[in-house]
């Protein structure tokens, strides 16, 4: 009976849609003469509608399938579902869930739970759908989840963010549950909503020119296009577009290009992926095939409504989109981000969709070359977090406006959600779970901000004061913060990072090696540090793996780094604090909070045995200062940039012990003849010995050819590679013999190419007639094989 019950209450909508779409028909025989789109749209706002719904199934794998069987049993033909996996969305795979939209989506969560996935397929369920999780028993939930990201030589015996996600779910009368135990309806009524107040949209907006009152889905889009319009016309538009997920915001786009196309304008779009704009393109494209069937010949045809069940528009949908379009005289192009057409400012404007996924040096870089450019970024979403874009873009956008001689960032906000009704359960609990910050929610800008800058400050209340007397530095775990402690501490950390991810969340709560400092200013949360426990008796089984390069275990990131570096094993036994992230109230930057938090880290790191702290970051000239002041020496630096941040990852170190000391220095040295190119034949004969041993690791395949190029290039700047040298070690000797296969033009090519800071591939390929990075690896190998056997012989 109660299976029955809840399958009434699952599939309510879909009868409630049936009989709506019989009254259409109706209404429409009744209407016919007078009938037109505001008349239907007031109607329609007169009709019930209904809010999306969670539903949990909790048991076993067969208790499940049978639930399941019962439930879409002959479901109404208007309703489809679809079932996902969490490896099925594994990855990049999830990507696919982008843009698209569904009545029903199961998604089985026994062989693992990530919230990335979770707030991704919950973002495609359109209104009066239902998103049904399926899972073990409550009871046994945490304890059967395996974390892949737990770090080696650690055990998590049940995760604490599954625990804190079932008490939400337990704790929300929203939420449908269904276990062997019972069934827990959210109420026994359909959950109608109030239309006139909750929809923001069937608007009766008329364009001056070409835009219908049904184009806009919300008066957020129609004042948003307003707006973008008179910024272009005034050549204006330098303008940030933000929203949370599923308020239109790439309908905007392509309505917005769609119309500047028709004014004959010449448009780039680009985004990390093709696959992110597909909207946007599909968009236009519906636009395009409803001006094609439209019988007004004017210049500008109106745009009807266009249903999602018409024949055309499915082709338009199902397709592949092409990367280009043309409307009139008009032209759209999406190019990657690297391309070069964006840097030669030859279009009218151009858009970066989902900027927040691109390095600020990119995003800086493409529109310094252009004087009309938008920015359109997720808030909070998936793929990453968009407040810590924000604080750091902001300000150097209206920097590089002010030298422009022009004011400073437009932002465009959309509230209004159009895939789902205002006050949508499944979108409060999904805010609630990943404790994304909602405190615009119901104001005017989820930006808020400061009159010079436009960026949003967390509110604190704080006493403006140097003084230390009334702050403390606790420390703690994640897992024994209250609610309302770790909500504040994500906000703090959300807003230091670059990107912050729903999977950050279960990271920060399950992570056994974690240790968590919190700054209060009386009894309130102003900083946060958030520090790993690395290296130590956990690593002393494959230290020597580690330092050749064998083994790169989970987690450990700055004890396998500084054993990598320096190929010594003792450097992984020895016990670290790594800082993972640390942040301060934006109110209380540059105040000296972050030296108290440090300096506080330090003396309990010191009463707790440690070696040595530790910390890496994206540098950049503020935070490279602030550890420099506060004596973190530099021992390492990337060689390729953050993809997210675009800024290269340092690791620097502030030993505590004796041992560590001695053992740093090492690295030091090894670093400072990194960065200074120090020839082979200038090195020590410790650094030397260092060298060779790296290529012997590179040769059994231990190391990757970037990782032991600064030793290639030290051998290939070497006076002894000249002809004209008179050094009479053996090394002449055999780097003669080296290419003795290759001409002497080719000879020196390679040298040339060798003496590079970084490896140009696709160069040394050519000269060394190999197929790509594998092949001129393996040829590379070679080479360094015989230079060894002759080091040894003339040993």
């Amino acid at each position: 009976m109660a299976l029955q019950q809840l399958r009434d209450w699952l599939l309510a909508p879909y009868y409630t849609q049936a009989a709506k779409q019989k009254c259409d028909v109706e209404y429409y025989a009744e209407h016919s003469a007078e009938y037109n789109a505001e008349h239907y749209a007031e109607f329609n706002a007169e009709r019930p509608q209904i809010h999306r719904r969670l539903l949990v199934i909790s048991g076993d794998v067969e208790f499940i399938e049978n639930t399941i069987d019962v439930l879409l049993a002959e479901l109404p033909g208007q309703c489809i579902a679809e079932a996902f996996s969490e490896s099925q969305l594994k990855g990049k795979n999830r990507k696919m869930l982008l843009g698209s939209e569904r009545d029903m989506a199961i998604f089985h969560c026994h062989e693992s739970f990530n919230p990335g996935n979770f707030l991704a397929l919950a973002g495609t369920i359109k209104h009066g759908g239902c998103l049904i999780v399926t899972c073990p028993s409550f009871d046994k939930w945490p304890q059967q989840h395996h974390a892949s990201f737990i770090s080696y030589g650690y055990e998590s015996n049940e995760s604490a963010y599954l625990k804190r996600f079932i008490t939400l779910l337990l704790d929300d009368k929203h939420t449908a549950i269904h276990s062997r135990e019972g069934t827990r309806l959210p109420n026994q009524d359909i959950p109608y909503l109030d239309a006139k107040q909750d929809m923001g949209y069937l608007d009766t907006y008329q364009d001056s020119q070409h835009l219908l009152p049904s184009l806009f889905s919300s008066k957020d889009q129609r004042a948003a296009f307003n707006a973008l319009s008179a910024q272009f016309k005034e050549d204006n538009l330098h303008t940030l577009v933000a929203a949370p997920r599923g308020r239109g915001k790439s309908s905007l786009l392509g309505i917005f290009i769609w119309h500047l196309l028709n004014e004959g304008q010449h448009i780039l779009l680009t985004s990390t992926l093709f696959e992110n704009v597909h909207s946007v393109f599909r968009q236009i494209d519906r636009m395009c095939e409803q001006n094609k069937t439209s019988t007004d010949d004017s210049k500008h045809p109106h745009v009807e409504p266009f249903s999602s069940s018409d024949k055309n528009l499915n082709k338009v949908l199902n397709k592949t989109p092409e990367k280009k379009r043309r409307v009139g005289e008009g032209t759209l192009e999406w190019v990657a981000p690297d391309n070069p057409m964006l840097f030669n400012g030859h279009c009218d404007a151009v858009f970066i969709d989902e900027a927040a996924s691109l390095p600020i040096p990119v995003v800086l870089n493409i529109i310094k070359n252009h004087k009309q450019w938008l920015l359109s970024t997720t808030l909070q979403g998936y793929e990453g977090s968009g407040s810590g874009f924000i604080h750091k873009l902001i300000p150097k956008l209206n920097f590089h406006l002010r030298k422009s001689e022009r004011k400073s960032v437009n932002i465009v906000e959309l509230h209004t959600p159009l895939r789902w009704f205002t006050h949508d359960p499944i979108e409060r609990f999904v805010n609630k779970a990943c404790l994304f910050d909602t405190s615009g929610e119901n104001s005017e800008s989820f930006l808020g901000g400061d009159e010079e800058d436009g960026v949003k400050t967390v509110e604190a209340q704080l006493a403006p004061t140097h003084s230390f007397s009334d702050i403390s530095l606790s420390k703690t775990r994640f897992q024994r913060l209250s609610e309302t402690a770790l909500e504040d501490v994500m906000k703090l950390l959300t807003l230091a990072h670059y990107q912050t991810t729903p999977d950050d969340l279960m990271r920060l709560l399950d992570s056994p090696d974690l240790i968590l400092f919190l700054l209060y200013q009386g009894s309130k949360v102003i900083g946060a540090a958030v520090v790993n426990e690395e290296g130590g008796e956990k690593l002393r089984d494959i230290a020597e793996n580690i330092a050749t390069g064998e083994r790169r275990p989970k987690g450990h990131l700055g004890a396998q780094q500084l054993t990598l570096v320096s190929a010594n094993p003792a450097l992984a036994t020895l016990k670290y604090w790594r800082i993972n992230r640390i942040a301060v109230n934006p109110e209380l930057q540059g105040k000296g909070f972050g030296t108290f938090i440090l300096s506080t880290l330090e003396k309990a790191a010191y009463e707790a045995d440690i070696d040595s702290l530790s910390t890496s970051y994206g540098s950049e000239d503020k935070l490279d200062r602030f550890w420099q002041q506060n004596k973190f020496v530099c021992v390492h630096k990337g060689e390729k940039a953050n993809k997210a941040s675009g800024e290269t990852s340092v690791l620097r170190i502030a030993p505590l012990s004796d041992r560590a000391r001695t053992l740093s220095s090492e690295v030091a040295s090894i670093y400072d003849a990194k960065k200074k190119q120090t020839t082979y034949d200038s090195l020590s004969a410790s650094l030397q010995l260092l060298c060779v041993t790296k290529l012997r690791h590179f040769i059994a395949g231990y190391r990757n050819l970037d990782n032991i190029w600064g030793e290639i290039n030290a051998i290939a700047l070497c006076n002894s590679l000249h002809p004209t040298s008179n050094h009479t070690a053996p090394l002449f000797d055999v780097l003669g013999e080296l290419f003795d296969n290759q001409t002497n033009e080719r000879h020196s090519e390679l040298i040339k190419l060798l003496q590079q800071p970084r490896p140009n591939y696709d160069s040394l390929s050519d000269t060394l007639k190999t197929k790509g990075k594998k092949g001129t690896t393996t040829a590379l190998k070679q080479i360094i094989s015989r230079f060894i056997i002759k080091l040894d012989m003339a040993d």
